[in-house]
């Protein structure tokens, strides 16, 4: 299958690649399926790309890259409804807003999207963590990762 996109162009996928949110990311109606787009010249940054709005493609990023101990609850509920049998099996992402200046980009760690590639299912989760909110810097997260 073939996806024009605004941001990488014509992209070649297969169905298995696509990721189906159970809930719509928060502030997306109606887009649920996405595509993991990992260049490798945009590292340590991931995106989703919208399948079903190819305008769409939201840059994201590990927590663990930028806070080595990031905590994530996973609920029975949650478990059962992404198929994980193993928690390492999972991918989490939290969601940057880039700025166009650098310095002024965030990322959410408020609520992370939780992913299970291996059943192509994916959930944002709200976390009740604190000291996480949805607007965290990410160059001083970045910088104080680095050491």
């Amino acid at each position: 299958m073939r996806l024009l996109t605004s941001r990488f162009g014509e992209i070649n996928y297969s169905a298995r690649e696509i990721i189906t949110f159970s809930e719509e990311i928060l502030g997306l109606e109606n887009l649920r399926r996405y595509l993991i787009i990992r260049p490798p010249e945009s590292q340590p940054f991931l995106w989703l790309q919208s399948i079903d709005d190819p305008q769409v493609a939201l840059p994201v990023i590990h927590p663990e890259k930028i806070v080595p101990d990031y905590p994530v609850e996973l609920s029975a509920q949650l478990i059962r409804e992404l198929e994980i049998r193993k928690e390492d099996q999972i991918e989490i992402f939290c969601i940057v807003h880039l700025e166009k200046e650098w310095k002024a980009s965030t990322v959410n760690l408020l609520t992370p999207v939780i992913v299970n590639p291996s059943a192509n299912k994916a959930r944002q989760v709200i976390q009740d963590k604190k000291p996480y909110t949805s607007r965290h810097n990410l160059f001083e997260l970045l910088a104080r990762a680095k050491g």
